[in-house]
């Protein structure tokens, strides 16, 4: 499904308990609600964990982190930088709105989570970046600055550890990485 149809579809939810409600949007990824800043978006309830599962890896509903992303696209870029390049662009393509069902993996080869798995996954968390931080979308943050973060790891400018100190400031962190080590192409220019 598309992102606005995703976010349509995720309830908010409110709760003292954290992760009492689930949904599967997506084969081998779960979503946990209320999540613990389920006040902190603009409809209050919209936040929620992502929970992977992937045989290869070991993962059973696995909570699924920025820091889990940025070190799979490193690990797919020091392995195979034509597959790392493809899910980059197919990521950008997700995270502007296409469905990640309109793209398919088959190579169960590739390092890391199984790529398709990774696209339903991120679009998971952009949604939950986007009801917190959309506000900042205008600007390059919000659902985008994952995916911009990860840009830099598939062009060989930074790694998930230059990233790990910095993402947590958000924009401004990706601000700085830029200004030491270069400029990654941006979204669009990826999802073209």
């Amino acid at each position: 499904m598309d992102f606005e149809s995703l976010n349509e579809l995720i309830p908010h939810t409110l709760g003292k308990k954290l992760h009492t409600v689930t949904m599967a949007p997506y084969n081998a990824v779960t979503l946990a609600m209320p999540g613990r800043h389920q006040q902190d978006t603009p409809v209050p309830g919209g936040d929620y964990v992502v929970m992977v599962d992937d045989t290869n890896l070991g993962w059973v509903r696995h909570q699924f982190t920025h820091d889990d992303l940025f070190n799979d696209m490193e690990l797919k870029y020091n392995s195979d930088v034509a597959l790392a390049q493809s899910l980059m662009q197919d990521y950008a393509k997700v995270v502007l709105g296409q469905s990640p069902t309109d793209v398919k993996y088959t190579s169960d080869g590739a390092p890391g989570l199984h790529p398709q798995t990774f696209l339903y996954a991120t679009q998971c968390l952009a949604v939950a970046e986007h009801r917190r931080y959309g506000q900042h979308e205008a600007r390059g943050g919000g659902r985008f600055l994952p995916a911009r973060f990860s840009s830099g790891i598939v062009e060989g400018l930074w790694t998930a550890a230059d990233i790990k100190p910095l993402q947590r400031r958000g924009r401004p962190g990706l601000d700085m990485l830029m200004k030491d080590k270069g400029k990654p192409k941006t979204i669009k220019e990826w999802a073209k």
